[in-house]
C-alpha cells in the first residue's frame, strides 16, 4: 500500500472493503506494520517474513530508517502512511460503499523476533524448513512509538504521550490527529502459540517486567505501563498445530490473560488468527470438520470477545486452515467437493461445518459452559456449551475431546451422555447440517447441538 515515499495504493484494500460492505459487514480489523523496502533500516534482510516470497522484497521486519532505537526520530514515513490510510478509509462518502475499519493492529506476531523475543530466538529465511523467519527485528521502544503515533492519528487523545519525543499527541504538531476517534488500536498478536515466547514478549511490551532482552529498549513498568496505555484491544493467535486438538488453545489464552493487569483484563480480548495450522497436520477431513465448531465454542468458553479463523481459501496441503477452493480438490486430508453456488467455488469439509457453526451460534446467548478439569487447562473429556435464543429456544453443544484417529458416525464417537441437558430435547443436528429427531444415542469428537425446538 506504500510502494514509495508519499505514494499510496489502496486499490486492493478498496476491493475487499467494498465486497464486505455488499455482504452487510461493517466491522473490520486490519493488521498493519511490515516496513516497505524503500524505508527499511535493513533493506537486504533475508530473515524477514515474505523475503523473496511471491515477489516481496526483503527487509520488511526491520523498523524504518527515520525511527531510532530509543523511539526518537520523526517516524515520518509511518505517520504519513497511517494518515493517508485512515483518511482514505474513514471518509464519509467512502463509508457509504465500503466496510468500516474499526480496529487497527500494530505488527502481527512481533514476538517472532531475535531482538524483543525470548533470548535464544533465531530467525531463518522463509525458504528454510527448519525454524521461522522473523516478523520484527526492532526494539520495544520503536514498537511503542509506532503504536503511539498510530493511536494519536486515529483516535486523537491529546494527552497521550509520544514517549520518544517527550511530547504528547496534542503537542507533537502532527499534520492530522483524531481522524477516526471511533476506531481502536490492537497490540500485535504476540503470544497464543506457546507458553513462553509469545506470552513473555506480550508482557514485556505492555509492562517491561518479564526480563526484556538486553538492548531491547524496554524502559516502562506496571506503574507506568506505556505499552498497555497505547493499547485498546488485547489480541493473541490461537493455533493448534502438529496433530494437536483445538482444546490446546485454552492454556495459551489463559496464560496471556493471567499476565494482564485488572485494567487490561477489562479490555476486549480478540483471537486475531487461529485454526489447525497447516492443512496436512490434520489426518482426516472429517476431523477438520469436527475441529471448526470446537475451536469457536472453546473461544466462547475462554471468554474471548472475537475469533477470526485463518484462512478461508488456503486449500493446498501446506495452506493454513483451508475451507474453500476455486475448483474441486481431493488430496488427503483436504476434500473440497461441495459446490458453493455463490462463488462457483467448492466448500471443503471444514467450510460445511463452519456454516453450521454460524447457524448454531449467531444471535445466541451463552448461558453456561463446562470443561473437564478446568477451562484453562482442560483434560480430555466431555465439553458442553449451553445457549439460548428468543421464544424459549434452548440448546447445548456437546463433544468429547478424547483423541480419535478417524471419524465414522455423525458424532465421531460413542461416549455416553452422562449428564443430560437441562431441558427436554426434541432434535439434534450434526456438523454436516443433518437434523435428527429425539435425543442422540451418544457423543464424540465431532460436536453436535441438541435443541428443545427448531431454532426461531
Amino acid at each position: 500500500m506504500n510502494p514509495a515515499s508519499n505514494t499510496f495504493n489502496f486499490t486492493g484494500l478498496d476491493e475487499l472493503l467494498a465486497a464486505l460492505n455488499i455482504k452487510g459487514i461493517n466491522d473490520v480489523y486490519i493488521s498493519v506494520g511490515a516496513t516497505p523496502n524503500w524505508i527499511s533500516s535493513n533493506p537486504t534482510d533475508l530473515l524477514c517474513d515474505m523475503a523473496n516470497v511471491f515477489g516481496q522484497p526483503p527487509g520488511q521486519c526491520d523498523p524504518p530508517t527515520d525511527l531510532n532505537k530509543d523511539g526518537s526520530g520523526t517516524d515520518l514515513a509511518w505517520r504519513s502512511f497511517v494518515t493517508a490510510l485512515v483518511s482514505h478509509v474513514s471518509a464519509a462518502d467512502y463509508l457509504s460503499t465500503h466496510a468500516h475499519i474499526t480496529n487497527y493492529e500494530i505488527w502481527s506476531e512481533f514476538h517472532r523476533s531475535d531482538t524483543v523475543g525470548v533470548p535464544g530466538t533465531t530467525c531463518v529465511t522463509p525458504q528454510s524448513t527448519d525454524g521461522s523467519p522473523c516478523s520484527y527485528r526492532g526494539t520495544f521502544a520503536q514498537m511503542l512509538r509506532m503504536t503511539q503515533d498510530m493511536r494519536c492519528i486515529v483516535e486523537g487523545h491529546t494527552s497521550d504521550p509520544i514517549s520518544g519525543l517527550g511530547l504528547t499527541c496534542g503537542t507533537a504538531n502532527y499534520a492530522q490527529i483524531g481522524i477516526d476517534p471511533t476506531a481502536h488500536i490492537m497490540e500485535g498478536d504476540a503470544g497464543g502459540g506457546s507458553l513462553d515466547d509469545g506470552v513473555v514478549t506480550l508482557e514485556n511490551y505492555l509492562y517491561c517486567d518479564a526480563n526484556p532482552p538486553a538492548g531491547s529498549e524496554c524502559t516502562w513498568s506496571r506503574a507506568n505501563p506505556l505499552g498497555a496505555n497505547a493499547t485498546d484491544v488485547i489480541s493473541g493467535h490461537s493455533y493448534f498445530n502438529h496433530n494437536a486438538v483445538p482444546e490446546e488453545i485454552m492454556q495459551y489464552i489463559a496464560a496471556e490473560k493471567a499476565i494482564l493487569s485488572p485494567a487490561d483484563a477489562a479490555k476486549p480480548y480478540f483471537t486475531g488468527e487461529g485454526s489447525w495450522g497447516k492443512n496436512d497436520t490434520v489426518s482426516d477431513p472429517n476431523l477438520q470438520a469436527a475441529y471448526v465448531p470446537r475451536w469457536f465454542a472453546l473461544l466462547l468458553l475462554a471468554h474471548v470477545d472475537r475469533g477470526y479463523w485463518f484462512a478461508w481459501d488456503e486449500f493446498q496441503p501446506t495452506g493454513t486452515g483451508g475451507l474453500w477452493s476455486p475448483s474441486p480438490v481431493s488430496f488427503p486430508p483436504v476434500e473440497c467437493n461441495t459446490l458453493d453456488t455463490a462463488t462457483s467455488g467448492y466448500y471443503c469439509s471444514g467450510a460445511i461445518a463452519y456454516t453450521q457453526t454460524v447457524d448454531w451460534l449467531s444471535g445466541a446467548t451463552v448461558v453456561t459452559g463446562t470443561c473437564p478439569a478446568s477451562c484453562s487447562t482442560p483434560s480430555p473429556g466431555v465439553f458442553s456449551l449451553t445457549i439460548s435464543r428468543s421464544a424459549g429456544y434452548q440448546a447445548q453443544i456437546l463433544w468429547d475431546s478424547s483423541p480419535v484417529s478417524s471419524c465414522s458416525n455423525p458424532m465421531c464417537g460413542s461416549t455416553p451422555i452422562n449428564t443430560p441437558p437441562p431441558f427436554a430435547v426434541s432434535q439434534w443436528r450434526d456438523v454436516a447440517g443433518n437434523t435428527h429427531s429425539g435425543m442422540p444415542p451418544n457423543i464424540g469428537a465431532s460436536p453436535i447441538i441438541v435443541e428443545n425446538m427448531t431454532p426461531p
